[in-house]
């Protein structure tokens, strides 16, 4: 398994890229289609798009791709094919390149799916890209670290910044406080019980569990430290870590409905109060803000928090990862290879990015002064990771495809009591 990431690499906010070139992975049996146009004669670039529909990022982002085709209207166009669902969305790309070609520009979330995509030869090369006058623009360590043997085959694009929610009124009328431990944390759970509130939102749903994967993070943080991605998955740290997750789940500690919930019951327990205690994504930020009219106050009455110690050690860490690579299929045509070139110009820019981030919520490797960040939680979020101890990426960044997609049925059976957390352990490591 990976060593997680440095936190140099982790708090970096990278920069724009320049213009550059884009070069074929070695591979000529496939490429993207080629010659294209649009009725008035533009070269038509294929986007599978997942910032669309409710997505935080949707309204901006879309005003971007419509700007991007004004400005170079006849010259080139860019078509995005709209999927609000992520887990079809990584279906739907996985399956088109393996019976195809690969989408013009499309995005993954992992290391692991730049890997796999990688190995295709269905993808282009962009160490070229990224090598040039603009380098210098990125921290080196988050160029190396996107690499897979020395060669870019993505561009890192979104980070994920994800904190501890807390609902700060609700901790206040339980007379309990942000636990700084995991021992603490069972404390405010119980007050918070007391009060007649549930502690915390958790699911084993939505094709990744992600809160409790979310959560699954922030405890191998606390029992395996910096480090811990570096170690077997049936090492100590794994099944005390599952331990942690198990006791989430009893004592009445959760959502009721939480076994097989997806990510839309989490938030609405959360939005609404029903439960006081949430981990995600800055981008749900600009979300929670946008519809105060909806959950009036609950943006205000956020605090924020880092990571939990345990037994005494590694606690205030954070996690903090990449979460959306952009890749490009292999191209024949160097005039739509220019294109493509153009539209990932045009979207790294500062200025439009820092618009993207005021709206959403979401923070990206471009190079914005987070001073000038409206969102304040968001800012609030990037302080705590520059202030945390260490920082790592989420589990299921760090996991291959089958031990991420093994994880959620795992969590299932243990925490209704079906396997230990030996078993859970031993599981992650089977499905290697």
């Amino acid at each position: 398994m990976r060593k997680s990431v440095k936190k140099a690499m982790a708090l970096a906010l990278g920069a724009t890229m320049g213009l550059g070139l884009l070069s074929g992975c070695g591979s000529s049996e496939s490429s993207s289609s080629s010659g294209t146009t649009t009725s008035d004669g533009a070269i038509e670039i294929t986007f599978p798009c997942i910032w669309v529909g409710e997505d935080s990022k949707a309204e901006v982002f879309g005003q971007m791709v419509e700007d991007f085709n004004e400005e170079y209207s006849g010259q080139y166009y860019i078509n995005i094919e709209e999927n609000t669902d992520y887990d079809s969305y990584q279906d739907a790309i996985r399956t088109q390149i393996s019976t195809g070609d690969a989408p013009d520009i499309f995005t993954v979330k992992t290391q692991a799916d730049v890997e796999y995509y990688a190995s295709s030869g269905k993808v282009m090369d962009l160490t070229e890209f990224l090598s040039g006058d603009i380098s210098s623009n990125f921290v080196s360590s988050a160029i190396e670290n996107a690499q897979i043997d020395g060669v870019n085959y993505a561009v890192p694009y979104e980070m994920a910044y994800i904190p501890i929610m807390y609902n700060q009124t609700e901790l206040d009328e339980a007379n309990t406080s942000v636990p700084t431990s995991f021992e603490e944390l069972w404390e405010t759970c119980d007050a918070l019980l007391a009060s007649g509130v549930t502690p915390m939102c958790q699911m084993t749903g939505g094709g990744n569990a992600w809160t409790s994967m979310l959560w699954y993070s922030y405890a191998l943080a606390a029992c395996g430290g910096e480090d811990v991605y570096s170690l077997d998955y049936t090492d100590e740290a794994y099944v005390k870590a599952a331990e942690l997750i198990y006791n989430m789940y009893q004592n009445d500690y959760t959502n009721s409905d939480a076994v097989g919930a997806d990510a839309s019951v989490v938030n609405g327990h959360f939005f609404s109060g029903d439960d006081a205690i949430y981990t995600n994504g800055t981008w749900i930020l600009g979300r929670i803000n946008s519809e105060e009219a909806t959950y009036p106050d609950l943006y205000e009455n956020l605090t924020l928090g880092s990571g939990l110690s345990y037994e005494g050690s590694n606690g205030n860490a954070f996690v903090s990862y990449c979460q959306a690579y952009i890749m490009v299929g292999v191209q024949d045509d160097p005039e739509k290879e220019a294109g493509i070139e153009a539209f990932l110009t045009y979207i790294t820019d500062p200025e439009r990015v820092l618009e993207l981030a005021n709206s959403s919520g979401s923070l990206f490797s471009v190079n914005i002064d987070a001073a000038s960040l409206t969102n304040e939680k968001a800012a609030e979020a990037y302080e705590l990771c520059q202030s945390a101890d260490f920082v790592i990426p989420s589990f299921e960044s760090q996991a291959s495809t089958a031990v991420a997609n093994a994880f959620s049925s795992l969590l299932e059976s243990l925490v209704v009591g079906d396997i230990t957390p030996e078993e859970f352990a031993q599981g992650l490591a089977d499905a290697e």
